[in-house]
């Protein structure tokens, strides 16, 4: 355990932990470009008239900092290694003080030396440190893929949402806490999906509505990941009939001397019937056989799974209905549907909450300097989740006599605000012609 660690051991090990980390999230960020080569990347395969300019990459030029400060020499790339250069510091600076923070009662509103004893405290704190720490890793991915090529890959989100049910499932503990009072002084509390109301013994989640509900839920999340073209505009059943097809993408039936490929089905596909056929048994087994605790851990991330992506999907159908465009992209769904699976659907509405703020106000400042209203969301989503952490205990005073204590009438309060926001959309669509001169037809990149 670090805490069993000495302070200087500890700091240094972390350090070479966050250079680790660092170097992955620049290979993950430079690898999975979609739309543009960035041959600044030390990982990325040179074309031949790149080596010419460029030259040979050695093994120095993957090591943290040093290695970027050594791309220097490659003029024509100037500044562009400014910014991974900037991660590798921030996570090796950044690391060690994140443990610190958690070691000292920071996730529960302490400061270090006034943290009161609790039993089992650092065992605690180790495991909220590696989860978040996680959960941040795959939010860096997720944010400068998305500011470079404006979409979220599913190489990010779908790892990180399986992860999060896992450890949900085996570590109840990885939840977000609250102090309680106990027997013998303050103790750790975690939160579960129905907080602040108390959970009684008989509850649904563990009949067999319960299974259901997590059976369909991990469904439509994985049916929802599937390539395919919907054409309704045909009819409902061939609709039905395309999307299928264009999802599977069946051998053709035809043979001609001009086809030269046999068409197959994609390999997402294939992948996401795997992921499908392994996890509705495991559910099934999870539910019939994991403790009471970790069961009410798991669903706790499903139904977190559920809200948060849950609700950036109704704003994309409604906005995308009201304003005749693409007002989200699904890159920002999963994503959200990942942020619920390993913070719960309370923190998630808290970041979304904080990411419309910072989204809010960067879009006026880029709108005045740029003249260009359209910015990624994933990036504000991220930055949200990532403050409703740090920010929990705060989050959680104010929000647990409020808007957590609806529960599950929370759901009813998100449709009257999506209906109100079909009523709002277009009003907001007007003044953006009327009063800012920004072309109606114009439509956001896709995602």
């Amino acid at each position: 355990m670090l805490a069993n660690l000495p302070a200087s051991v500890c700091c240094l090990l972390l350090m070479v932990v966050g250079a680790v980390i660092s170097a992955s999230i620049n290979w993950a960020i430079y690898s999975w470009s979609v739309f543009s080569r960035r041959p600044v990347s030390p990982w990325m395969h040179l074309l031949d008239e790149e080596q010419v300019t460029l030259g040979d990459r050695t093994w120095q030029d993957r090591i943290p900092v040093y290695g970027w400060i050594r791309l220097r020499r490659h003029h024509d790339q100037a500044w562009s290694w400014i910014r991974p250069l900037l991660i590798d510091v921030v996570w090796i600076v950044g690391l060690p003080w994140f443990w610190h923070w958690q070691l000292g009662g920071g996730l529960l509103g302490f400061h270090a030396g006034n943290l009161p004893a609790i039993p089992g405290w650092s065992g605690y704190a180790e495991i909220w440190f590696w989860c978040h720490t996680l959960l941040i890793a795959l939010l860096f991915v997720a944010t400068f893929i998305d500011f470079d090529e404006r979409l979220i890959p599913d190489q990010i989100t779908v790892p990180g949402t399986i992860a999060g049910l896992c450890i949900a499932a085996a570590l109840p503990s990885s939840r977000l806490p609250e102090i309680g009072a106990g027997a013998a002084g303050p103790m750790v509390e975690w939160i579960h999906f129905r907080s602040p109301q108390p959970f009684p013994a008989g509850h649904w989640c563990f009949s067999w509505v319960g299974l259901a509900l997590a059976l369909g839920v991990f469904t439509i999340w994985i049916l929802s990941l599937f390539p395919r073209i919907s054409p309704f505009h045909l009819g409902f059943g061939k609709g039905i009939k395309y999307t299928l097809a264009s999802m599977l993408r069946p051998k053709r039936k035809t043979v001609c001397a001009l086809r030269t490929v046999e068409r197959a089905p994609f390999t997402l596909s294939k992948i996401l019937v795997s992921i499908l056929a392994v996890g509705l048994p495991l559910l099934a087994v999870a539910w019939f056989a994991l403790p009471a605790e970790n069961w009410i851990s798991l669903m706790g991330a499903i139904i977190g799974m559920a809200v948060a992506g849950g609700l950036i999907w109704g704003i994309r159908l409604v906005g995308g209905a009201v304003m005749g465009m693409q007002v989200m992209g699904f890159g920002d769904v999963t994503l959200m549907a990942m942020i619920g699976t390993l913070i719960g659907w309370q923190a998630s509405v808290s970041g979304f909450i904080y990411g419309i703020i910072a989204a809010m106000v960067c879009a006026m400042v880029l709108y005045v300097i740029l003249r260009d209203s359209y910015l990624a969301f994933g990036p504000y989503l991220a930055f949200g989740a990532v403050l409703a952490v740090f920010r929990w205990q705060r989050v959680w005073a104010v929000g647990r006599n409020s808007l957590f204590a609806f529960g599950a009438w929370l759901l009813l309060v998100l449709l009257v605000s999506l209906v109100l926001m079909a009523v709002l959309l277009p009003l907001v669509r007007w003044l953006k012609v009327s009063m800012l001169g920004e072309d109606e037809t114009a439509t956001s990149p896709q995602e």
